[in-house]
């Protein structure tokens, strides 16, 4: 069967179903409609892969603490959360049908003043670098972290499309301008663009992903009933 498939699918339609078989998973087992789940603690931590960090609800689609889908419903009441991070995941959402609905379950889950802090490829960053050297340092830099294999002989700009693309997994990159209006519309204030230094000062549990040549991490929170 799954050689059938792999005549008849591209790796990219394979992989799209994969991904639509986790939410279903994660979706029946703690999304039923339900808000009355409690976390463990009153910090969020979405899109953790295997990164759980110590006193942080740790959350992700498989693989994780608690697997739960991103583009759902969240399972907590209302204001539970003081603090929410999330690092190099939005990339990955929809920005209509799936980011943009986490902002308003995150809004509702989190408590008023509660800190938002969101890292993303920086549209800004990546475009630079394209104009800048062709991409020859964003790739450099990738190669620090995570081997990119480019045939023999490609050139550097194919980086550029790796950034933005990922083989389908990336769906929409940001520069601090479009993360700031959404998250304003969102009911978030206060955007302040800021750095990993800054991140990993104010939450030092975090291990460091030494990403900011390519990052951004913006740090926001959620308005009062009053004035959003």
């Amino acid at each position: 069967m799954k050689s059938l498939l792999r005549k008849v699918l591209s790796r990219r339609t394979r992989a799209s179903l994969k991904i639509d078989w986790l939410r279903l998973r994660a979706r029946l087992r703690h999304q039923r409609g339900s808000r009355q789940l409690l976390p463990p603690t009153n910090k969020l931590h979405f899109g953790c892969g295997r990164r759980a960090v110590p006193g942080w609800t740790n959350v992700d689609l498989v693989q994780s603490p608690f697997d739960l889908d991103l583009a759902a419903p969240l399972p907590w009441p209302d204001g539970v959360f003081d603090a929410i991070a999330s690092q190099q995941v939005i990339e990955h959402l929809d920005l209509e049908s799936e980011f943009l609905p986490l902002l308003d379950e995150l809004r509702r889950v989190a408590r008023p003043g509660c800190e938002l802090w969101l890292s993303c490829p920086d549209m800004e960053k990546v475009c630079r670098g394209y104009v800048n050297d062709g991409g020859r340092e964003l790739l450099a830099d990738r190669m620090t972290r995570y081997p990119v294999q480019l045939p023999d002989g490609m050139p550097s700009s194919q980086m550029i499309n790796v950034l933005f693309h990922q083989s389908g997994e990336h769906k929409n990159l940001y520069d601090f301008p479009l993360l700031r209006w959404l998250l304003e519309q969102r009911g978030f204030i206060d955007a302040q663009q800021l750095n990993e230094t800054a991140f990993r000062e104010r939450f030092p549990e975090f291990p460091p992903r030494r990403d900011d040549n390519v990052a951004m991490y913006v740090r926001a929170r959620r308005a009062s009933h009053e004035s959003f």
